[in-house]
C-alpha cells in the first residue's frame, strides 16, 4: 500500500494564500505619525536656517574676495586656499593647533587616567573632583588672564619660587620662546576637570566585584586600570577623545586671554581660530578679509572631520555588556 501525497493548497487570488500584510495600527501609532512632521519641521527649519545655510554661505565666501562692508563678493576660486598654503603665519597657527590637539591631548588623558585611578580608591573623591573641575566652570578668558598674571615676572609663581629658596627656577614665562609651552600646560590644567568628570561617571557604573576579583588575584593598580577600568569605560573614552578633537581645534578664549593685552597675540602663540579672528574683524587693526577667514574656517571644519572620523575608526570596539 502506497502512501498518498498530501494535497498541496492551490495558490489563489485570495489574500489569505498570499500572506497578507497587516497594516492596521493602533490609534496612538496613527496619532504619532500625524504629529511627526509638524513637530519635526520647526526644529529642522531652525537647523537649516542657522547651521546648514551659514555653513554653505561660508563655503561660498571662501571662494571669493570680500570685506563684508557693502561691496559684493568677487569670485577668486581657490586663490584664498593658495594664499593660506604659502602664508608662514597661517602655517605656524596650523602647527600650533596640531600641537594643542596632540601634546595637550596626551597630557589631558594621561592626567585624567592617573587621577581617576587614584580617586576611585579614596573616600574624598567627590570633593577632590569638584575642586579639579572648578577651573572648567570659569570663563576661559578670565582663567587665561589670571594665569598670565600668576606667571608674570613679578607674579606669584616667581615670588613663591624665590620665597622657598628656588629662585634659580624663576623664569620669564611669557617670553616668545616659552609662552606656547606654558599655554600647552595651562590647557591641560583647565581641561582635565571636564574629562575627569566623564571618566569618573563611567567608572561609577562598573560593578564593584570586578575590582574585588582583580585585587584578590593580586593585580596592581596599573593592571586593574588596563584590564578592568579601560575596557569597561572605552565607549566614554571614545566620546571624550572626539570631544577633545573638536575643542582643541577651536580653542580660542583661553589663548587670547592668556596672551591678550588689547593687542594681537604674538605669532608664537596663535592658533587657527586666533588667526581667523585677526584676519576678519578682530584685533586693533582688523583686516576684514572675510574670504580668507572663511577659507580658514573651511580648513578647520575639514581638520575636525578628519580627526573625528579617524578617532572613531581607530577606537571602535564592540561594546561590553556588564
Amino acid at each position: 500500500m502506497t502512501a498518498q501525497a498530501l494535497p498541496v493548497p492551490a495558490r489563489t487570488g485570495s489574500p489569505v494564500g498570499r500572506g497578507r500584510r497587516h497594516t492596521s495600527t493602533s490609534p496612538a501609532a496613527r496619532a504619532r505619525r500625524r504629529l511627526y512632521w509638524p513637530l519635526l519641521l520647526p526644529a529642522l527649519a531652525v537647523y537649516v536656517l542657522f547651521l546648514v545655510a551659514p555653513a554653505l554661505w561660508g563655503g561660498y565666501i571662501s571662494l571669493t574676495e570680500w570685506s563684508g562692508r557693502g561691496e559684493d563678493p568677487v569670485w577668486v576660486g581657490l586663490a584664498n586656499y593658495a594664499d593660506l598654503a604659502g602664508d608662514a603665519m597661517f602655517q605656524r597657527a596650523f602647527l600650533n593647533t596640531l600641537a594643542i590637539l596632540v601634546v595637550s591631548g596626551i597630557g589631558v588623558f594621561a592626567a585624567t587616567f592617573t587621577i581617576a585611578s587614584v580617586l576611585r580608591e579614596v573616600r574624598w573623591s567627590r570633593p577632590a573632583l569638584a575642586i579639579i573641575f572648578f577651573p572648567y566652570l570659569l570663563s576661559p578668558i578670565a582663567v587665561g588672564i589670571a594665569l598670565s598674571l600668576l606667571l608674570a615676572p613679578s607674579g606669584l609663581v616667581n615670588a613663591g619660587l624665590r620665597g622657598v629658596g628656588l629662585g634659580a627656577l624663576a623664569k620669564q614665562w611669557l617670553t616668545p620662546d616659552l609662552i606656547f609651552q606654558v599655554i600647552l600646560v595651562g590647557l591641560v590644567w583647565v581641561s582635565v576637570g571636564f574629562y575627569l568628570t566623564l571618566m569618573m561617571s563611567a567608572i561609577g557604573r562598573i560593578p564593584r566585584h570586578y575590582y574585588e576579583a582583580a585585587e584578590l588575584d593580586g593585580a596592581g593598580r596599573l593592571t586593574v586600570f588596563w584590564h578592568v577600568t579601560l575596557p569597561m569605560t572605552w565607549d566614554v573614552v571614545t566620546v571624550a577623545a572626539v570631544l577633545w578633537c573638536i575643542n582643541a581645534i577651536k580653542v580660542f578664549e583661553f589663548v587670547y586671554g592668556f596672551t591678550g593685552s588689547g593687542s594681537a597675540p604674538p605669532p608664537q602663540a596663535r592658533t587657527l581660530t586666533i588667526a581667523q579672528f585677526l584676519t576678519t574683524t578682530g584685533g586693533q587693526n582688523p583686516q576684514y578679509e572675510l574670504g580668507l577667514g572663511s577659507a580658514m574656517a573651511v580648513v578647520m571644519v575639514a581638520l575636525i572631520s578628519v580627526f573625528v572620523v579617524a578617532v572613531r575608526r581607530l577606537m571602535h570596539r564592540d561594546a561590553l555588556e556588564f
